[in-house]
């Protein structure tokens, strides 16, 4: 074949791979700022994700099953391919406390299910009238971090804040003077009791929260609390100093932060108010009965027979996906019955932790019944004597 062909089909092989990289990146960018567009027109967070995940070509139904997991996983929210080993999420509707827990359950679950361990990840938020250029060199900042961590997977953070704290108490004052409100969590019946605070002052590694005066007996009896705030992606915890009735005031001090805690953000597990019949189906039988023992927006603590859990153990099911079949009633004691996916992730005695997938409409639902449970309790602590 004479050279000058070759030289041919070679500069229109590179002139079609330029074209192909040119309309991918134009795709790319297109999609980035309609996701920005969409949390500006909706005022509503957004917070983007990369992970690297090297890909192997012998492999391809494998990979291309993790891929449609992590689409049906985030309700369908696209991964964007964008070089290398590097993929991007951008996850709407959910600030960046809910998405690093949904992370984290995530990637547990593919290495449960595929033994594929996701563990270089970086996760920011997007802020008002910022632009993609500076959002992305954020968001890739946090991955290298998570790189050069031995123990940290996903590294996350804001403009403001990131995991490795490198804010003093001076950034924490800073941040507490331009939004004063938090969260305040106590713990009644191992149930994290919500108490909307407000930071009347911050100095001196100490603060003084503002609290509502029927919570004091309650607060009372708490050695110490955990705290959220809009600005900060990590729990605090602050011990409580001294409390003062007359004013309605706490003092604070000894500040931790903990990238995790019995609070978990919006993933509050609790104990069903009533008995809570359930049912795991596989491959569209009936395979075991049993009771919620207790249950989160991400998972369910399932007791049974101890047989159909050898039965699990014997046929090999550790790693196959079941359906979950449970009604959930309100005070009216009105029962809406709810199913989804689940996936065993932990085994011990009779009872078996399920991680659930839920749809959106039933992961609403059962939100609705935590916080029916949340504000039972509450009912408890306003009316009881501490």
């Amino acid at each position: 074949m004479p050279k000058l062909y070759l030289n041919t089909k070679l500069k229109e092989s590179n002139l079609m791979t330029n074209q192909s990289l040119i309309i991918n990146n134009t795709v790319n960018q297109a999609f980035f700022q309609s996701q920005l567009q969409r949390s500006k027109n909706f005022s509503s967070p957004l917070c983007v994700v990369k992970f690297e995940l090297k890909f192997d070509p012998k492999e391809t139904q494998k990979y291309q099953e993790i891929f449609s997991f992590i689409y049906s996983y985030l309700n369908f929210t696209p991964v964007v391919y964008e070089s290398g080993n590097s993929y991007l999420l951008f996850i709407h509707e959910n600030k960046i406390h809910t998405v690093v827990s949904t992370l984290k359950n995530m990637f547990m679950s593919i290495k449960i299910k595929y033994q594929i361990h996701i563990k270089n990840i970086g996760v920011t938020d997007f802020e008002e009238d910022e632009t993609i250029d500076s959002l992305l060199s954020r968001v890739h900042t946090f991955l290298m971090k998570s790189k050069l961590s031995k123990s940290v997977d996903i590294y996350y953070g804001t403009s403001y804040f990131e995991y490795s704290h490198n804010g003093s108490f001076q950034n924490l004052q800073h941040i507490f003077e331009q939004s004063p409100d938090l969260n305040a969590y106590g713990f009644y019946k191992e149930m994290p009791l919500l108490n909307k605070v407000k930071i009347l002052e911050a100095n001196n590694d100490c603060f003084v929260i503002h609290s509502q005066k029927e919570y004091l007996p309650f607060m009372r009896k708490q050695e110490y609390v955990y705290l959220e705030h809009e600005m900060i992606p990590d729990i605090l915890r602050a011990d409580i100093l001294h409390i003062d009735y007359q004013k309605s005031t706490i003092e604070m001090g000894n500040i931790k932060f903990l990238d995790n805690s019995p609070v978990h953000r919006k993933n509050v597990r609790i104990t069903p108010h009533r008995p809570l019949q359930a049912t795991l189906e596989y491959e569209d039988e009936l395979f075991i009965e049993g009771l919620i023992a207790d249950i989160s927006k991400n998972s369910i603590l399932f007791t049974t027979q101890i047989n159909k859990i050898e039965e699990i153990q014997i046929k090999g099911l550790h790693a196959k996906t079941f359906t979950a079949s449970f009604s959930l009633s309100g005070i009216d004691r009105h029962a809406e019955k709810i199913e989804m996916k689940a996936m065993i992730y932990k085994v011990f005695g009779n009872q078996i932790v399920l991680n659930i997938y839920p749809s959106l409409q039933v992961q609403n639902i059962i939100m609705e019944y935590i916080t029916m449970c949340q504000n039972l309790l509450l009912l408890e602590v306003k009316g009881g004597d501490f």
